[in-house]
């Protein structure tokens, strides 16, 4: 197998003076200054607000670009008891985005229709078949959600259809959007809104912000409005699965979201975390991203994402727990489709390709396109080089692709149009459309391209030290106080990584022949640790350790140890 180069550690440099004064300031310990200021957060103001997040803090919906034409089509919309369609993309983002209009218009007293389409029939985006027989139903309005930014034939057949539509997308824009009444995305020039990183979901929370925010001033709740933040627990799950930046107004809504999706009382959600193992356990952006959103997304992988919906909406018990036993299922069933084409890739590399390649693209005829995109992230991280799997059918090809940091993955495709039937996606994901003749032609053209931009040589991936500490400064009371506050950590803003040296491993051992546990011992004060899926053998002589550090919850109880990245 092919294997990226081992990692080199790079360590965060220290502004110790600014680091004191802040410190002293806020009454803050030095570490956790240095944490933030390696975050970019150096006011204190700035500072202060990130550590006590308060829900007002959330921008004004308004300064989203044709804000205001989309509320006031809502607001006619729901005086006149027009039939509205939702229309969400097939994976976490889209189908909580859905949700969340969906209940919210259900709580105004209306009923709408909520499509999705379907990942293998139809593909991603907004589909002109799927809107052609709206106006056959009575519907008047289409709200996309997670998808519509450059659906040009889909706006025009629902404009031919008498349909006026929404569209709320995140996506990279286009130099031509939609025509449509409205076309929300904080990626839109001419925005004036101070956040450009939502997910779908958010973009779609923002307007029901601004539409909330518009039927209150006209006294349509009387002394009982919605209560927004009781949706922020799908914002939330949609926001972190969809790995956009967990900065700015993406921190405010995993910070009050997580909350809310701890203790929220959805039938569905509360049977699908009992599945998953956390049902009385921490609920954080790891326990979404690795064990809620990969049985979500088995949904629109490998059958309906109308499955995920239905599970975010319900009130029934007995239906919540089918739902999610279904998904329980699907996603056991994802993970031995994914493990076959993982070792069917690798095979084409080994065979075919080689390890000396600075880009990599794979083709399969019988490989699911909701399962392509998974694997392609796990050879993204096992490589660390871009990668591109395609699935072929009937002579066209379709797929998705992963990058490192240090390749726009979106710009690279865009360099490589002349051979591209359709694309999109962000600088480190993206789907594609090409025909199977035009594959050997763009494999060139990409790796050409990525050659260029990596100067011929072979990536190697860095490991960024926030700092190296002694035991003692992560134990010390006042800083772990604090440092639960820097959470929820994500994309952009990454857990903090410490490095330790000079210390002595005691109980060093393997726990089911895969796991290396130890404990870090120094001065006197232990620190277990622990890495996952270390290997079949126990190292000598280990010197430093980079690791996270994190609270563990175990019987009931919870417990500090370090997640370790990389030893030597």
């Amino acid at each position: 197998m092919a294997m990226k180069n081992s990692p080199y550690w790079e360590v965060a440099p220290l502004n110790r003076e600014l680091t004191l004064k802040l410190a002293e300031d806020l009454g803050l310990p030095p570490l956790l200054i240095h944490l933030l200021l390696t975050r970019g957060l150096n006011d204190p103001h700035e500072i202060y607000r990130h550590l006590n997040p308060k829900l007002s803090d959330f921008p004004d919906p308004f300064l989203l670009e044709d804000m205001e034409k989309a509320v006031n089509r809502l607001v006619k919309a729901i005086y006149n008891r027009e039939k509205i369609t939702i229309y969400g993309d097939y994976d976490v983002d889209g189908t909580t985005g859905a949700a969340i209009l969906y209940l919210f218009l259900k709580e105004l007293g209306l009923e709408p229709l909520v499509i999705f389409p379907h990942r293998e029939r139809d593909g991603y985006g907004l589909h002109p078949h799927l809107i052609a027989s709206l106006k056959e139903r009575g519907i008047s309005l289409l709200i996309s959600v997670d998808c519509g930014i450059s659906a040009h034939e889909a706006c025009r057949v629902a404009r031919e259809n008498g349909l006026e539509v929404i569209i709320t997308d995140h996506h990279e824009v286009p130099e031509e959007i939609s025509e449509a009444l409205a076309v929300i995305n904080p990626k839109r020039k001419g925005n004036r809104y101070p956040f450009r990183e939502l997910a779908g979901v958010g973009v779609a929370f923002a307007l029901l912000r601004a539409l909330r925010q518009r039927l209150y001033e006209e006294g349509f709740f009387g002394q009982n409005p919605p209560k927004l933040k009781n949706y922020l627990d799908l914002v939330a799950l949609g926001t972190i699965a969809d790995i956009v930046p967990l900065t700015g107004e993406n921190r405010l809504i995993a910070w009050f979201g997580l909350r809310e999706l701890k203790e929220s009382e959805r039938p569905g959600l509360k049977a699908l975390k009992k599945l998953a193992g956390l049902e009385n356990g921490l609920v954080d952006t790891n326990s979404v991203m690795f064990r809620l959103a990969p049985r979500i997304n088995a949904a629109g992988r490998l059958k309906e994402a109308e499955l995920a919906f239905k599970l975010f909406v319900t009130t029934d018990e007995t239906e919540a727990k089918t739902l999610a036993e279904e998904l329980h299922q699907l996603n056991a069933k994802r993970q031995q489709i994914e493990d076959r084409i993982l070792k069917e890739a690798l095979a084409k590399i080994e065979k075919d390709l080689g390890p000396d390649r600075l880009a990599y693209v794979l083709s399969g005829e019988d490989w699911p396109l909701g399962i392509i995109g998974i694997v392609a992230s796990r050879l993204q991280e096992a490589l660390y080089r871009p990668v591109i799997l395609l699935t072929l059918k009937d002579g066209l090809a379709r797929g998705s692709g992963r990058s490192i940091p240090e390749i726009n993955l979106y710009q690279c495709l865009s360099d490589c149009r002349q051979y591209l039937k359709a694309f999109g996606g962000h600088p480190a994901a993206a789907g594609l459309k090409i025909l199977e003749e035009n594959i050997s032609a763009f494999a060139r053209k990409f790796e050409e391209i990525i050659k260029a931009k990596l100067d011929g040589k072979i990536p190697r991936p860095r490991l960024k030290l926030d700092a190296w500490v002694r035991v003692r400064h992560i134990l010390e009371p006042s800083f772990l106080e604090n440092f639960i506050r820097l959470e929820p950590f994500g994309p952009g803003y990454p857990e903090p990584l410490f490095g330790l040296k000079n210390f002595e491993v005691r109980n060093i051992s393997l726990v089911k022949e895969k796991h290396l546990k130890l404990f870090v011992w120094q001065e006197g004060l232990g620190l277990p640790a622990i890495a996952f899926r270390f290997g079949n053998s126990i190292p000598k002589g280990i010197k430093a350790i980079a690791g996270n550090l994190e609270i563990s919850a175990f019987q009931g109880r919870n417990y500090l140890q370090l997640r370790i990245k990389d030893l030597v």
